[in-house]
């Protein structure tokens, strides 16, 4: 029997128009981060609390190249990138090497106002689960309301909503891009309506996405124009690269997404001392009493956190509530953060304490 669950349920449905006025355009960006570098997490919390906010019509992948041969990829042969971290804005058409928000509000702005082609693009995405197959279904309907042909690139990311990596300062990445379920070159006369179908298997790279996580994921299907422009990865004049700016934007994902929860400290492999995060050594190891700081967050409001040490529950945090942990030994230290509708998640760090 085949199980089909549809997570179309929140869907961007934009029209890409030259005659809207500024503020009715999606503007996308893709982020060159990396889990090592310090400059990376004001940029992660910068980018993920503008989206959050609502305040613009902006979408992001973050594409964390220390940890996943496809984003190095995009961002190294594509984009020709310099920094950790680097913001590149609508398919090269600003970028950013620090974490100015008022900067990049200012360009999300320009964006919204620039001149596109007239398209229109929705995405929707399917997940199938049957004895033959797991995964998504994608479907992309694009519709040329222009008056001439165009030529475009479609890309079809899959990002983690909540990332299976860690920023520098331990806190979950979002939006991480996983890989390009498709990539394909669309070419339209005026009028004209397409398909496309897109079948993306995750057993092909992460097998541990399965049924229970497909409301971690998000589908973005980005349209980019296929003129080039020479823009430069180290502003304002070294690392150019070939820009082709992005014509429409349509993103699909659950409206049941799990909360996003991080072990902030202790983080995995560092020492401390008398509860001051000392240097990194590979190893978590812990000499004093140690205040455990958890960030936990959900679009509808965190419920509760619960801490763990093997499994065995020492306290509920409420608001802003921490807590101590003396302990001794080698021991694994959980923490489980619910939503307002009952969805978990957890993180979990492996540590050894001497705290009487």
């Amino acid at each position: 029997m085949k199980l089909t669950i549809v997570i179309a349920l929140l869907s961007a449905g934009i029209l890409f128009n030259i005659l809207l006025p500024a503020g009715n355009a999606a503007v996308f960006a893709e982020v060159a981060s990396a889990s090592y570098c310090p400059d990376c997490p004001a940029m992660n919390e910068m980018l993920f609390d503008l989206y959050t906010s609502h305040e613009y019509n902006f979408y992001y992948v973050t594409m964390v190249g220390d940890k996943n041969e496809f984003a190095y990829d995009r961002i190294k042969n594509d984009y020709n990138f310099y920094w950790y971290p680097t913001i590149f804005l609508d398919g090269g058409y600003r970028v950013f090497l620090d974490t100015s928000r008022d900067a990049l509000e200012k360009a999300i702005e320009e964006s919204m106002a620039r001149e596109r082609p007239n398209i229109d693009m929705e995405v929707e995405a399917t997940w199938i689960q049957c004895p033959c197959q797991h995964g998504l279904d994608i479907e992309v309907d694009i519709r040329n309301n222009g008056r001439g042909n165009y030529n475009g690139m479609l890309r079809v990311y899959i990002a983690e909503i909540n990332s299976r990596w860690d920023d520098y300062s331990g806190n979950q990445y979002h939006f991480a891009f996983l890989e390009f379920a498709h990539i394909e070159n669309i070419s339209m006369a005026p009028a004209e309506y397409k398909k496309v179908y897109i079948t993306w298997d995750p057993e092909d790279h992460f097998l541990d996405i399965i049924l229970g996580s497909f409301d971690n994921l998000a589908v973005f299907a980005v349209l980019f124009n296929t003129t080039a422009h020479t823009q430069y990865a180290n502003p304002p004049d070294k690392n150019a690269f070939n820009a082709y700016y992005v014509d429409a934007i349509d993103m699909d994902m659950s409206d049941n997404i799990p909360p996003s929860v991080s072990i902030v400290s202790p983080r995995d492999g560092y020492l401390y001392f008398l509860d001051r995060e000392i240097m990194k050594i590979g190893k978590t190891v812990i000499i004093g009493r140690k205040t455990v700081k958890v960030n936990a967050w959900d679009e509808d409001g965190i419920e509760k956190v619960e801490i763990y040490v093997d499994g065995i529950p020492k306290k509920t945090l409420t608001n802003e509530d921490t807590w101590i942990w003396k302990d001794m030994g080698n021991h694994a230290l959980l923490v489980k953060a619910y939503d307002k509708r009952d969805n978990n998640a957890i993180d979990i760090v492996n540590a050894f304490i001497m705290a009487a």
